[in-house]
């Protein structure tokens, strides 16, 4: 017996709609511009080179049919634009790949199985990070660990409001960057929501025992 398994064209209409439109206010960012973590004055010409490169990847994403939206085509098509930024600066490299991990967002690509890293830091390290918050869990208390699996439906649409929620309003707060207080009478432990280049990190540090990050 056979099964077969019929997509919505109109879901799938709607979806490819929705990227597109996410493609053009993409595009229609200026880009390598003075920003929280990046606070570097590009010469205009190098700038508006930069930018040139990043929308036209952009671009070429934006060509794909729907049926070619995959991770391998778009990671693939990354990789000669990631060559043309070999000799960039070291901070114009991070907000490149900032505009990546936009994209990946908008293809709804979690991982670029170390692609990013290898090329920005010559080494896969996204293993690091799994590895650290294995390390974290393992470091939690029962009722921490509680409050991890409370956390783990939270994504970045709510995020700030579960957390104002669970504790009330930041212990501290800057562009960029929020915090609350898990253990208010010391601060020894707290919650950040960390906003950069419009990726959101949960960052949870325990003083003294366990650091956990993730982006949501």
């Amino acid at each position: 017996m056979s099964i077969h398994v019929w997509a919505d064209p109109a879901a799938q209409s709607s979806a490819a709609e929705d990227r597109r439109q996410a493609l053009d206010r993409f595009i229609a960012k200026k880009k390598f511009v003075n920003e929280p973590f990046y606070r570097v004055d590009l010469k205009e010409a190098d700038r508006l080179r930069y930018e040139a490169w990043v929308n036209q990847l952009a671009r070429d994403l934006r060509k794909l049919p729907p049926s070619r939206q995959t991770k391998p085509v778009v990671l693939g098509l990354f990789k000669p634009v990631m060559k043309k930024f070999d000799s960039a600066e070291g901070e114009d490299q991070d907000r490149f790949v900032g505009y990546l991990e936009e994209l990946m967002d908008i293809f709804g690509i979690e991982s670029s199985d170390g692609l990013l890293s290898s090329w920005r830091h010559g080494a896969d390290t996204s293993g690091l990070l799994e590895a650290r918050n294995a390390q974290a869990v393992a470091a939690m208390t029962p009722d921490e660990r509680v409050l991890l699996e409370r956390l783990q439906g939270i994504h970045k649409a709510n995020a700030e409001e579960t957390l104002r929620s669970l504790f009330g309003a930041p212990v501290f707060e800057d562009e960029g960057s929020k915090m609350w207080s898990v253990t208010a009478a010391d601060r020894s432990s707290t919650l950040g929501l960390l906003e950069r280049w419009g990726a959101l990190t949960l960052l949870w540090q325990a003083n003294g025992r366990f650091i956990y990050a993730r982006r949501l």
